[in-house]
């Protein structure tokens, strides 16, 4: 259709409407923003800091120090209105491309976008003042106040979810790693680490995974891990998969023409297609998982490539070890991308677990274009990605087999009620059996 000359739509519109039709795509690595007068962007937030909480509402909170808060409204904790609409109806309007995320996902994603107003509520200022209404601890009565919008950004952050690995810092090693009296290893892995890139932290990773050889179970924490590369999947497989064992972790299939760019990008994600193994044991772990692979989404054999695969298994390295006693993975809705499909990829063991929220399932390869005339730039997948179970990643997420949810002193940053819990949860366990 072509607009007339006196048909116009204004271009933050324009990219609101557009980001509606991709929305639809259920892509987890769809984003889009518009880029023009980027310079004179009006930034303004609420008045108070958001945490997500359990059944769709929001917690406002204060913040007291860099990792502590306390109540906004110590007798009304819960922000549930924004202008007498719901918080999730608020979210599900303005929010649109977390339309899909699994449940825990979007309700965290859209309060995180809560915590920079302007990013999801545009046309207002600095001063504009916006009714609020606050509920008590038994959802029973309300208190509502008229808060005028500020410059200075407000936001929660969850606990550790600041940790970077640095070589030098002896004080954030000891918090990526450690070892309790019980018996129990701890590791954090803040980010999906690359060979190439981050050479330092895989020597490190090993040697703690040398200390951790004769402990009774083995804790891997990827929460509020937002991805990367695929890199720390193929290491923890020499330690978490038995000798001998080939197992496919991912299959996905390409839309379009496979170029070399292409090629290489599959390839970094370790998806190969079936012609480029040549062991019998690869082969065979894809013939038989693929003797029962059902696709939940089936796609066009014309506009989809064959299928590619991630094979994985434990070298014979004689730097490395089988880990068979209890391995415990920690995630959460703030999980994504490469770390998403790392907890997919060894969910199923025999003696792995994944414990915490359901992880915001996402394994797309995506590209960037730019819409000179309407100064938008938008980001889309090209490729469909499955797990073991025939699901797509993206909207379904990985869910957990122990599900723990925050407390609210761990939302306030005074305990890690998540890892605790755990904790309580693998020596009961231990126990049990002893």
């Amino acid at each position: 259709m072509n607009l007339q000359k006196i048909d116009k739509i204004d271009k933050y519109e324009f990219s609101f409407k557009l980001k509606g039709v991709f929305a639809e795509l259920g892509d987890r690595h769809f984003w889009l923003e518009y880029i023009g007068e980027c310079e004179n962007e009006n930034k303004y937030h609420l008045p108070f800091s958001l945490a997500p909480w359990k059944d769709s509402a929001a917690i406002a909170l204060v913040k007291k120090n860099k990792i502590a808060y306390s109540f906004f409204l110590k007798n009304f904790p819960f922000l549930t209105r924004i202008n007498s609409q719901k918080i999730k109806e608020f979210i599900d309007q303005n929010d649109l491309e977390n339309k899909y995320a699994p449940k825990f996902s979007k309700q965290t994603l859209g309060v995180e976008k809560l915590n920079e107003f302007y990013k999801i509520k545009q046309g207002l200022n600095v001063d504009d003042q916006m009714k609020f209404t606050f509920t008590s601890w038994d959802f029973k009565s309300d208190t509502v106040l008229f808060l005028n919008l500020v410059k200075s950004r407000n936001k929660w952050q969850d606990i550790d979810s600041y940790l970077s690995f640095d070589k030098d810092d002896d004080r954030i090693k000891k918090m990526l790693f450690r070892r309790y009296k019980d018996r129990i290893a701890y590791i954090k892995v803040p980010e999906m680490y690359s060979y190439l890139k981050d050479k330092e932290y895989f020597q490190w990773l090993k040697q703690i995974l040398d200390i951790a050889r004769t402990t009774n179970a083995l804790i891997i924490d990827i929460r509020n891990n937002r991805g990367g590369n695929r890199d720390l999947i193929d290491f923890f497989s020499d330690y978490l998969i038995a000798p001998k064992k080939f197992r496919v972790a991912n299959l996905a299939r390409y839309r379009g023409e496979i170029s070399d760019d292409t090629k290489k990008d599959l390839n970094s994600r370790k998806l190969f297609p079936y012609s480029y193994f040549k062991d019998p044991e690869s082969k065979q772990a894809i013939d038989s998982y693929m003797e029962n692979f059902h696709p939940l989404v089936e796609t066009s054999e014309t506009l989809y490539s064959e299928y590619h695969y991630m094979v994985i298994n434990s070298k014979k390295n004689t730097d490395s070890y089988y880990y068979g006693n209890p391995v415990y993975i920690l995630t959460n809705e703030m999980t994504f991308s490469a770390a998403s499909v790392f907890a997919s990829s060894f969910k199923g063991l025999k003696n792995v677990k994944i414990a915490g929220i359901c992880a915001d399932g996402s394994s797309g390869m995506s590209k960037t274009y730019e819409l000179k005339n309407s100064e938008i730039k938008v980001t889309f997948s090209h490729m469909l990605s499955y797990q073991k179970n025939g699901e797509l990643f993206d909207g379904i997420g990985i869910s957990p087999d122990i599900e723990i949810h925050r407390s609210i002193n761990q939302i306030l940053g005074y305990e890690d009620h998540q890892l605790e819990t755990l904790l309580e949860n693998i020596n009961r366990h231990s126990s049990i059996e002893n």
